[in-house]
């Protein structure tokens, strides 16, 4: 410390100052007593080395003192002292380090004790002046004059929120620009006079200037201020003096008219755009303009003396006669708002103002002074507020539906990789070739359910963008929902049955309404599935269907875990789940009950949500209006379930030497069908460009044709154009399958009117290809070849 006392200071200086930058510190404001308490910590060191069986006594500092109350007076709080001793500590022990110093022991412990008796003194002030810190934040934000704190370097460290409300800027803004640039430029000359001045340590007692608002208009504001120079800091309160400033100008040029001529001060008054008045030395009104009487209906015999304050809503009748009486007879201006009532009986607000008049001797005459019409103002700053709550309103949603945005995103990554993970991982084990048998019967019934399940996934996602876009279309019929439960039941049993949930159903088989019954299914199949899913293992799923007067109501309930009070109201919202974060316990998009939402009330029918809370079940419950064609006794028995279709139907005899051509860019896709076809008997050609397709077309001349759409640089709808502009003989009557993953409605219209027979959507089912493929074969025999 004796020959580094410098480096070391600036040491700790570049160390500490990114902790103050939120407070714009200078480097003095910074450094403060730093060289004073290094100064002090030296001598004590001196003294330790010096007494070689002395201890370190508790040692009180008042630099320690003084600097914690300027960093307090600052804006720092205990936290950043906190972390500045123990910086300061830091910067000395590596310094010492670096000079390969051996430090005795007992001058460490001194340097310990007396860093910590600093700090000690450096909080006091927080903890002493806590309650009058606060009260001062108080005072300093709260009051209706102008406060702020600035450096000598120009910039503002602290403004009230008055300050903020006048000028209209931020403080962010207030805080990153030199003051001076706010400053009218006829008024910077003086300004920054009176800057030098206060530097000087010369307090402001009244200075007046022009600053210019966010909206690009000057306020006169008139300053006071108290400067410090050792802490490089002044301290200012102004006042908007804007009005006052105004009111003077009109006091001015209402006097000079009155000394002009009092007739042509009336004659004048009467033609102005306000309402003018002047009252004696007693208070009493004497004269109004014309304006008056046109915006109150009052007469000279109604509205003169004191018969104004009629006009006057109840409300403000005394504060105005309150600041009416005070101010004549303190013979000072004032200006008020008050409410007039016009001669429709409606009250419009206006804003007075009275100046008081004295003649050549300065004896008091009384008053003169104007009302304006403000209600369009006072309307607008009622609509600017109510616009500044629903910006704020419109952000907070902007911000949720983000959140929700990405919370989705997370949530598809998840879901769509976890089934590619079986998928990838059993295919690998197969690849091996080590696999029993039995395991391979495992796996490939693993790869076909995870399979499955990323097409539920994607179906859903199409469903919502067919419900956003208005696209969802309903087949509707006479359903009978005995038959829809059942089917829903069989679908999600053997997921209940692995995890020993038991499903019970009561269904009232004359239960029947008008609809679509694959997406009634979808819509049992939702809840059901969701009732399992969230059900614990050994719990319950109870299924009723009865009829409540004109209505057939669905109750699917369960012991699962419930739903907690904050999320009831969100459970039918697109991309909302109570458990969104990486640990949730179950998988999903979130989007299953939306869906069902939509297609409930598509039918006409309500959906609702109950729960007595967390781990106590949930309960859905769906109302349908009954079918008005119903003609069915409620004592016949139901109709018996039509038998299940099997998986696979066997391929048809018929594809036997059918020749196919496989349009697809995709390799594994190519190989995959010409796998398929071959094994049923087709002889198959492939190409992998739109370009090679129709090569090979017009040489093979195949029986039927089999084309991707999404292709690079000619896809399937322009690979069917060029086939149709060819002639029969050249294949261009060839009957043509599209194969795609765009499998919206609207999708399957655009592929059959580009020209192709038919459309099957991925992942493609085999069973569904073949049969396609046969019956194109059967209805559009090839022709002879030339």
């Amino acid at each position: 410390m004796d020959t580094d006392r410098e480096a070391l200071l600036e040491d700790w200086v570049a160390r500490v100052s990114p902790l103050f930058t939120p407070l714009r510190l200078s480097r003095e404001q910074l450094v403060d007593a730093l060289p004073a308490f290094l100064e002090e910590l030296h001598a004590l060191l001196v003294e330790a080395e010096e007494d070689a069986d002395g201890h370190p006594a508790l040692h009180h500092s008042e630099i320690s003192g003084a600097h914690g109350r300027q960093r307090l007076r600052l804006g720092a709080d205990v936290s950043l002292v906190t972390r500045e001793y123990a910086l300061l500590r830091d910067c000395i022990l590596t310094r010492a380090e670096r000079a390969n110093l051996d430090v005795p022991p007992r001058q460490l412990r001194v340097l310990s004790a007396c860093i910590d008796d600093a700090l000690a003194q450096a909080v006091i002030p927080f903890a002493f002046d806590s309650a009058e810190t606060e009260e001062r934040e108080r005072f300093f934000q709260l009051s209706s004059d102008m406060f702020s704190v600035a450096g000598m370097d120009g910039y503002f460290k602290r403004v009230n929120a008055y300050f903020v409300h006048v000028l209209g800027w931020s403080e962010a803004e207030l805080y990153q620009r030199p003051f001076m640039d706010l400053v009218h430029p006829d008024d910077q000359a003086s300004t920054r006079e009176e800057m030098r001045k206060l530097s000087q340590g010369i307090p402001t007692l009244h200075f007046e200037n022009r600053f210019r608002t966010r909206d690009g208009s000057y306020r006169w504001l008139a300053w006071a201020s108290r400067p410090v120079p050792e802490q490089g800091l002044l301290y200012a309160a102004a006042r908007d003096i804007t009005e006052q400033k105004a009111v003077a100008q009109e006091r001015e040029q209402l006097l000079e008219a009155v000394r002009d001529s009092e007739t042509r001060f009336r004659e004048m008054a009467d033609h102005a755009p306000v309402m003018l008045w002047v009252t004696d030395a007693q208070g009493s009104t004497t004269y109004m303009n014309r304006g008056w009487y046109a915006f109150t209906g009052q007469t000279e015999a109604t509205g003169l003396g004191l018969g104004w304050f009629d006009a006057l809503h109840p409300d403000d009748l005394e504060r105005t006669r309150r600041t009416f009486t005070d101010s004549n007879a303190a013979r000072r201006p004032f200006r008020l708002d008050y409410r007039l009532r016009g001669p429709d009986g409606h009250y419009r607000w206006a804003v007075d103002t009275g100046s008081p008049r004295f003649d050549a001797d300065g004896h008091f005459l009384g008053y003169i002074g104007s009302v304006i019409d403000i209600s369009d103002r006072k309307q607008a700053e009622v609509e600017r507020e109510a616009l500044l709550a629903r910006e704020s309103a419109a952000r907070r949603e902007a911000e949720e539906a983000n959140q929700l945005k990405d919370e989705f995103l997370a949530t598809i990554s998840h879901e769509l990789r976890t089934p590619l993970t079986a998928i990838l991982g059993w295919v690998q084990l197969l690849r091996t070739g080590n696999l029993r048998a039995s395991r391979q019967e495992r796996a490939l019934e693993t790869i076909e359910r995870n399979a499955r399940a990323q097409g539920q996934l994607i179906e859903d996602l199409l469903d919502v963008s067919r419900i956003v876009s208005g696209k969802l279309k309903l087949d509707v019929e006479p359903v009978d929902l005995s038959a829809v439960v059942q089917q829903a039941l069989e679908s999600v049993r053997p997921a209940a049955d692995a995890r020993h949930i038991e499903v019970r159903a009561t269904v009232d088989t004359s239960s029947s309404v008008m609809g679509d019954p694959h997406r009634l299914q979808q819509v049992v199949w939702n809840l059901l599935s969701n009732a399992v899913k969230f059900t614990p293992r050994g719990g319950h799923v109870r299924l009723v269907v009865c009829r409540r007067d004109s209505l057939v109501e669905l109750t699917v309930e369960d012991t699962g875990q419930g739903i907690s009070e904050a999320f009831l109201p969100h459970v039918f919202e697109r991309f909302r789940q109570a458990d969104s974060g990486s640990t949730r316990k179950t998988g999903g998009l979130g989007l299953g009950l939306s869906i069902v939402r939509h297609i409930v009330e598509m039918h006409g029918g309500t959906v609702s949500a109950a729960s007595d809370g967390e781990g106590r079940g949930a309960t859905f419950t769906v109302r349908l209006p009954l079918s008005v064609t119903q003609r069915r006794d409620p004592a016949m028995p139901p109709s018996p379930k039509p038998p299940v279709a099997e998986r696979m139907p066997a391929p048809p005899p018929e594809l036997g030497g059918v020749r196919v051509l496989v349009v697809d860019d995709e390799e594994d896709a190519r190989e995959l069908l010409r796998t398929l076809l071959e094994d049923n008997g087709a002889h198959v050609v492939t190409a992998g460009s739109a370009v090679e397709g129709l090569q090979v077309l017009q040489a093979e001349h195949p029986d039927v044709l089999v084309s991707d759409i999404g292709m690079p640089v000619t896809d399937g709808y322009g690979f069917i154009e060029r086939v149709r502009a060819l002639s029969a003989e050249k294949g261009g009557h060839t009957p043509a399958v599209a194969i795609t993953a765009y499998a919206r409605s609207e999708d399957r219209t655009r592929v059959l009117r580009a020209g192709f027979q038919s459309h099957v959507p991925k992942p493609v089912e085999p069973g569904e290809l073949l049969a396609v493929i046969a019956s194109l074969a059967e209805r559009y025999p090839a022709l002879p070849k030339a």
